[in-house]
């Protein structure tokens, strides 16, 4: 039997002071029987196959009237299944395949405002009662669909629509499940800002967990960064000299503490000496000592040097590469003799240190050019440790933020926090000056603004303000060797001195003298004499 079959034998009747003022054309006999059976108060009754729901109205009792065996194919409609329908937290409506509303549970009259049992769903849309229909969709469709719904009262809902056939493959019904997306939409935000919170929390245990552990400031998440602090520890509990590489402001210093904290020599003194920042005529003194009346100004009791005061502990040379060649030669003593002499004194003083340095120059290229004596580098990197750049260790950005904010907060008192999406700018930044300039970006935002969380737009403001340094990560040595080459004494001597760094520039770049000389534009023949003037024969290679 099809559903319109169905609906043809479904009746209606309104009964008034005992009198029928309005009915279908049901029969008299039927309607006879209904009225007999029917006691005041009583919602629903059967009635010789039929079943009778009846509802209070205005205009008196209004029967409704449908063969059991219609009842049976939908039993949604029976008290159990209403009930269970209603007790479910979704709205659920069911419509049949003219598009008309049978049944609406409690749900969904609550969460969409409006009852619409006996509606039919284009007359809905008519009236503006709601934007769509899904059950239309699916009746044309006859396939499951979704879509948000918007209804009178402003709300949205999310609806899902699925078809349902009856033994002949006929489209029978339309069952609707319409959810508030009110309430995932508040659980999907909560969700988020705990994975944020979940994200900091883990990000600063990081912080904890390797402050504890390396007893520094040191952050190390990345895996390019914990290969480094394997290395670290694996070298540090040796007394073997260390060469650490890396750009400037990588973390070089805090690499050194932390080979210091975990070697034998940690309850012992670490010293640091810039070799850029003390001038050449004193840097010797500073070093090695001096004896009274070794020159003008010297104290009369002398001085101890660097090395002398470091005994027993570790002494970390910083930009190496700036040492002057002369010291070079004093300091490979030291490395090999493990003793050093005082200036204006020629007794040598025995010392026990560990050397560790550090550069963010190609000392390889430094000693291809003669820049950078060839024994002691190879005598400082017996274990070489280079630090990645902070671009290429981006999941330490955010942990270091962290812990700089931390240190922020316990040096000025100021506590600050730094929204998720200004996290993300910092985080893709390049950042050429690397940890320190990070670490003075974080300093810099915190004190400058003037709320407690820092937006994106305030940290987009100060990067944008922040000059970039141009530079070539690749060859810095070559270019600054060629730009700005640094020579003394007469005009005539500073010119042999820069036609002799040409030339030894030329000779390591190119396998033969006669490929040097056509790319410096002479004579193989004038090139030779030149070599020969200057005493380059040891680096040149003499073949074609």
């Amino acid at each position: 039997m099809s559903i319109t079959q169905l609906h043809k034998d479904e009746h209606f009747f309104i009964v008034k002071n005992d009198e029928v003022m309005i009915k279908s054309d049901i029969q008299i006999e039927l309607l006879e029987k209904i009225i007999k059976n029917y006691s005041k108060g009583i919602e629903t009754f059967e009635v010789e196959g039929y079943f009778i729901h009846v509802l209070d109205t205005s205009q008196g009792n209004l029967f409704y009237v449908k063969p059991i065996m219609q009842y049976s194919y939908i039993d949604f409609m029976n008290p159990l299944s209403i009930k269970v329908l209603n007790s479910i937290s979704d709205g659920v409506t069911v419509c049949d395949c003219d598009g008309k509303i049978l049944f609406q549970n409690d749900i969904d009259i609550e969460i969409v405002g409006i009852d619409l049992m006996g509606k039919y769903a284009k007359d809905a849309i008519a009236e503006g009662i709601m934007s769509d229909s899904i059950s239309m969709k699916v009746i044309e469709s006859k396939e499951k669909v979704t879509i948000l719904q918007t209804f009178i009262n402003g709300k949205c809902f999310l609806v899902s629509g699925k078809p349902i056939f009856d033994e002949y493959g006929e489209l029978q019904y339309v069952v609707a499940i319409t959810r508030d997306m009110t309430q995932l939409k508040l659980l999907e935000k909560e969700v988020k800002k705990l994975e944020v919170q979940n994200e900091n929390f883990k990000n600063k245990l990081h912080a904890l967990h390797n402050k504890e552990n390396t007893k520094s400031s040191l952050i190390a998440v990345s895996s390019a960064m914990m290969q480094v602090v394997e290395r670290v520890m694996r070298v540090a509990v040796v007394d073997s000299t260390v060469l650490i590489g890396g750009e400037s402001g990588v973390g070089k210093e805090e690499i050194t503490k932390l080979i210091h904290a975990n070697s034998r020599r940690h309850n012992k003194r670490i010293l640091t000496i810039n070799c850029s920042a003390i001038p050449e005529n004193l840097l010797e003194s500073e070093l090695f000592g001096y004896e009274a009346g070794a020159f003008t100004g010297a104290s009369r009791g002398g001085k101890a040097g660097l090395f002398e005061i470091a005994s027993g502990g570790t002494v970390f040379l910083d930009e190496i590469g700036e040492m002057p060649l002369l010291l070079q030669a004093k300091l490979l003593r030291v490395l090999q003799e493990s003793e050093v002499q005082r200036l204006g004194s020629g007794k040598p003083i025995p010392i026990d240190v560990r050397i560790i340095a550090a550069t963010n120059r190609n000392l390889a290229e430094m000693v291809r050019q003669g820049n950078f004596r060839e024994d002691l580098y190879y005598r400082l990197n017996i274990i070489p440790i280079e630090i990645p750049p902070l671009r290429h260790r981006r999941q330490d950005i955010i942990p270091l933020i962290n812990h700089f904010l931390a240190v922020v907060e316990e040096k000025y008192s100021i506590h600050r926090t730094i929204e998720s999406s200004a996290m993300k700018i910092l985080e893709s930044y390049d950042w050429p000056g690397n940890v320190r300039q990070l670490k003075n970006m974080v300093e810099r935002i915190c004190l400058l603004a003037t709320q407690p969380e820092i937006t994106a737009y305030i940290v987009q403001q100060e990067l944008d303000s922040n000059p970039i340094i141009t530079r070539d990560l690749e060859v810095p040595v070559e270019i600054q060797s060629v730009v700005t080459p640094k020579f003394s004494g007469t005009l005539k001597e500073q010119i042999a001195s820069f036609e002799k760094q040409i030339i030894k520039e030329a000779l390591s770049k190119y396998p033969s003298i006669r490929q040097a000389a056509k790319s410096l534009g002479c004579d193989q023949s004038t090139l030779v004499r030149k070599i020969q003037k200057f005493q380059l024969t040891k680096q040149i290679l003499y073949k074609d």
